[in-house]
């Protein structure tokens, strides 16, 4: 029986997203997880929104007229993103995971940074990307739930508008030297983005807060990260899901001091480019007017935060992120990933 690898088209939704449920269900389970997607229905969901995506390459795996696998590209800025890419449980190991990624990586082919997340318990995954060429660069977790703290007061956190995208695509582009300004553009059209405003200046803002697999998001700081987390979470009235990038130390600990939980390991690979957040440009918090900061492209590096949104998984596959969903799979509307980190979480 011969494999064929073609594109993929609208009509594979149902089939690719079956096989994105029950291949992230079963090495979830096996290693004591719970599944990314909590019904069938939500994964076709995004198999639907992925193939319908005008800024999104995808492949399937087809034997004998059955579908077995998929994997996806999202093209919409300058830093490619890899996944979902999943092999249905009753074909896998037969090298259908690796054939789906090498015909991703060749239509990646020239571009700056190719970057997927991938779940850290699988070692069969990191070993495969690894074996393609992508490279280990950061340790990331999944934090969930409800922040118990006090927001200062110096932040207004509200919807991001379409007049807000220039904004914070500037500051992503501070804080890791590309843009995402498509995904700011997908965002503000289908879901429900948040930013955080400081005597009128933006810095910070979360594409989708509740729903990590979708989400991306950066702070020019990492207090900043923080107020945003906690504003989020009050407008939206339920609790929060984020990829955090575990390098983050500060970040990381006032997470768990508010009561977030962290609840799965990850690590964010990449082929090509690789700048750690924040590398390009030394941002120093000062003074303006004699309260609130501003950022200014020189002296000491304040450490920016960020969240991921690159993400794929292998359960013979199982993401800073890709960010390309603009529905909860199931179709309802969720709150508004190189990885963001000045503070950004993401995938």
């Amino acid at each position: 029986m011969t494999t064929q690898i073609r594109a993929a088209v609208p009509a594979d939704a149902e089939a690719c997203g079956r096989i994105m449920y029950e291949a992230f269900a079963a090495v979830a389970r096996r290693h004591g997880f719970e599944p990314d997607f909590p019904s069938a229905d939500a994964a076709i969901g995004l198999a639907a929104a992925l193939t319908r995506s005008s800024t999104t390459f995808g492949v399937v795996a087809e034997r004998d007229g059955r579908i077995i696998g998929s994997n996806f590209l999202k093209e919409s800025d300058s830093v490619r993103g890899v996944g979902p890419i999943t092999v249905d449980p009753g074909f896998q190991g037969d090298g259908t995971g690796r054939r789906l990624m090498q015909a991703v990586i060749e239509r990646g082919n020239g571009a700056d940074s190719v970057r997927l997340l991938q779940d850290g318990f699988n070692m069969g995954s990191l070993g495969l990307y690894a074996s393609l060429g992508f490279a280990v660069r950061e340790p990331v977790v999944v934090m969930a739930g409800t922040p118990d703290g006090k927001a200062k007061g110096d932040v207004e956190v509200r919807t991001l508008l379409e007049e807000d995208i220039d904004a914070c695509d500037a500051l992503c582009k501070r804080v890791h030297g590309f843009s995402r300004r498509s995904e700011l553009v997908d965002a503000v059209r289908d879901l429900t983005p948040m930013v955080a405003v400081r005597e009128g200046r933006v810095v910070a803002y979360v594409t989708a807060p509740l729903r990590w697999i979708v989400s991306h998001a950066v702070a020019a700081t990492t207090d900043d990260m923080e107020e945003l987390l906690l504003g989020a979470a009050r407008l939206a009235a339920a609790p929060l899901s984020f990829l955090l990038p575990t390098r983050q130390e500060k970040l990381f600990r006032r997470c768990l001091a508010l009561g977030l939980r962290a609840t799965k390991p990850m690590t964010l690979m990449t082929r090509g480019r690789y700048d750690p957040p924040g590398a390009r440009t030394s941002c120093r918090a000062g003074r303006a007017g004699g309260s609130g900061r501003r950022l200014t492209p020189r002296g000491p590096a304040r450490s920016p935060a960020y969240s991921c949104m690159y993400w794929s998984q292998n359960p013979a596959f199982g993401s800073i992120c890709s960010t390309t969903s603009t529905r909860t799979p199931a179709g309802s509307r969720v709150m508004k990933r190189r990885c963001p980190h000045a503070s950004s979480v993401s995938g």
